[in-house]
């Protein structure tokens, strides 16, 4: 008798649980929607209820609605509060985005070990921002030791996927033979790829043109290998 009840408790447990899942994706969905129809307000309350019941794409939301005050009066404080719920559960864009944090400063102490960490378990997950970031922290010995090889590594996953910044890096790499054996026909197609991306090119561009009047002389030479 006594085994045919706690059987029948954790059939309960389990039914519970899968409602609740349930539960908490619908808020999300619910709150998705609104968000995309620029409802902040009724977005924000159903992140929270999806949240509140642990669901990780919704504390992600959440966090990003208080970085934007979106639904809600900014706090980079709190945005981190709920990027930290989520990154803990292994969702990569909070992972990405706590990374960024710990690295700006934004709502906690600035801290470049911490932000490496994070960029890390997000880059391993692919999320190409962290995998640029990840990178660029190799290529200045930001929370971890210099390593030239491992930052034109992670350059290069990045790049692979679309990141225009990755690309211009990549490129960079190639150009002074860092990570990489010098090649300036390999250099000039990543540059022709950065500057002309879709996401990223257009500010790239208007950046190395910038830097080439400030006297930069690798913006000028990057500037005259695209030719723009």
């Amino acid at each position: 008798m006594k085994q045919i009840l706690t059987s029948v408790l954790v059939v309960v447990m389990m039914m519970a649980a899968t409602a609740s899942a349930q539960t908490a994706e619908q808020y999300y969905k619910t709150g998705k929607e609104a968000d995309d129809a620029k409802d902040y307000a009724t977005a924000f309350t159903n992140y929270q209820k999806a949240a509140d019941m642990g669901f990780a794409k919704a504390q992600y939301q959440l966090g990003r609605a208080y970085e934007k005050g979106f639904g809600v009066a900014k706090s980079d404080k709190t945005a981190v509060k709920y990027y930290k719920m989520a990154a803990e559960q292994g969702h990569a864009k909070s992972q990405y985005q706590l990374g960024r944090a710990y690295d700006k400063g934004d709502g906690v102490k600035e801290d470049d070990a911490l932000a490496f960490e994070w960029y890390s378990k997000a880059a391993q997950q692919g999320n190409a921002k962290a995998q640029y970031q990840l990178g660029r922290c190799y290529k200045k010995g930001e929370g971890c030791t210099k390593d030239a090889n491992a930052a034109f590594q992670w350059f290069e996953k990045s790049a692979a996927q679309g990141n225009a910044d990755a690309q211009l890096a990549l490129g960079k790499c190639y150009l002074k033979g860092k990570g990489a054996a010098e090649d300036a026909a390999k250099a000039k197609e990543w540059f022709l790829k950065a500057v002309n991306n879709p996401d990223g090119g257009d500010k790239i561009m208007k950046d190395l043109k910038n830097e080439a009047s400030d006297g930069d002389s690798d913006a000028k030479k990057i500037l005259n290998m695209v030719k723009k």
